[in-house]
């Protein structure tokens, strides 16, 4: 790893680091005015976005672009200022998100909503802007619909041969998993490409990612009655810690808590830190409940880019730029959170539940 290479892009992540929000000024918005919120931003780094959404215009939704467009725009900037090779990595990275949108959009359509309600769970970004949602859902009359609206972007291909299987099954799931194991193949190909230093640590950061997928995706399908051998074929291919071997001993777990306690010892075997951490906690609290499960693995990687920025803060690599990149999704999140609580009147103690901060 060249730390020289970096010379342009950390100044810029340094900056954008110091203006992530506080826990504490994040927490403090929930259950307050949409104005309020708006004002509160308006001192933030979502200055720009914020302050172009006028009062009559004031909603979850054009809050919620704005948030979007801020995500967006410091992405692009990041990208534009990194080397060759750590773009190539980027690029495939924020496809996560763009997957994540897809994901919506065929739920809502496996949901029958209407596309202004849909519209209220999907997280338009990159190519799949809001327009690019909206006409989707509108021309789209189902799942197959939707499908084909996205024949042009790499994902309608991928989904079009997991149709086939889906239709014959009858499980939606299958056509999430494979827009997983696609990104995250095409993130783990780009990490492959970098050197030294950068790729370990990049595999470090994707492959907590990749495992938490893994596991969420083996603990929902022993909850659904799914035999091992069709697990297997919705498991991403490629990881860190917790391999094909790993997972076929999780795999025979009776119930979560076997499961977990498995994921325990594999994570102690294997002497990664991160990974016990999180399965410990997990075992602990002895969670029964897949969304609280699942809460927390996206709190482990809050919390593990969180280190990663202490870990790595006296040398120029990509992993302040990833750890970066996911505290500031997060922080999204959970702005989208409180926004959307506050105009729907959701109790405070409700939205506080649903956001992902650290402990």
């Amino acid at each position: 790893m060249c730390a020289w290479k970096y010379k342009r892009v950390m100044p810029k992540i340094t900056v954008a680091k110091l203006k992530l929000m506080e826990q504490k000024k994040i927490t403090g918005l929930v259950g307050m005015s949409l104005h309020h919120i708006s004002s509160v931003l308006e001192k933030t780094s979502y200055k720009t976005e914020i302050s172009e959404v006028s009062a009559k215009e004031l909603s979850s939704i054009s809050m919620e672009d704005a948030l979007l467009q801020n995500f967006i725009n410091t992405c692009e900037e990041i990208m534009e200022m990194s080397p060759k090779d750590v773009r190539l990595l980027l690029s495939a990275f924020l496809m996560k998100f763009e997957v994540n949108c897809v994901k919506a959009m065929l739920r809502a359509k496996q949901a029958e909503l209407d596309v202004d309600e849909a519209m209220n769970y999907i997280m338009p970004v990159g190519r799949l802007d809001e327009a690019r949602c909206r006409k989707t859902l509108e021309n789209s009359e189902n799942i197959a619909g939707v499908v084909d609206s996205l024949s042009d972007v790499e994902y309608g291909s991928v989904l079009e041969k997991a149709f086939a299987v889906y239709e014959e099954e009858k499980m939606f799931y299958l056509l999430e998993v494979a827009l997983d194991i696609h990104v995250y193949s095409k993130i783990w190909r780009a990490i492959g490409k970098l050197r030294g230093l950068d790729k370990k640590i990049a595999r470090t950061v994707i492959g907590l990612d990749i495992d938490s997928a893994n596991v969420k995706t083996i603990l929902r399908c022993k909850a659904m009655g799914i035999n091992e051998d069709q697990i297997r074929r919705y498991l991403i291919p490629v990881s860190e810690v917790f391999g094909e071997k790993e997972l076929e001993e999780a795999m025979r777990g009776l119930d979560m808590q076997s499961i977990i306690n498995s994921l325990v010892r594999l994570a102690r075997r294997s002497m990664a830190r991160d990974y016990q951490y999180i399965f410990t906690e997990i075992q602990e609290l002895h969670v029964t409940s897949l969304t609280t499960l699942e809460t927390i693995l996206d709190r482990g990687l809050v919390e593990t880019s969180l280190r990663m920025l202490k870990r790595y803060t006296p040398f120029f690599n990509i992993g302040l730029i990833l750890a970066f990149l996911n505290l500031k999704w997060f922080e999204v999140k959970n702005l989208r959170a409180i926004i959307r609580g506050s105009e729907a009147g959701i109790p405070p103690d409700r939205v506080k539940k649903l956001l992902i901060l650290p402990r």
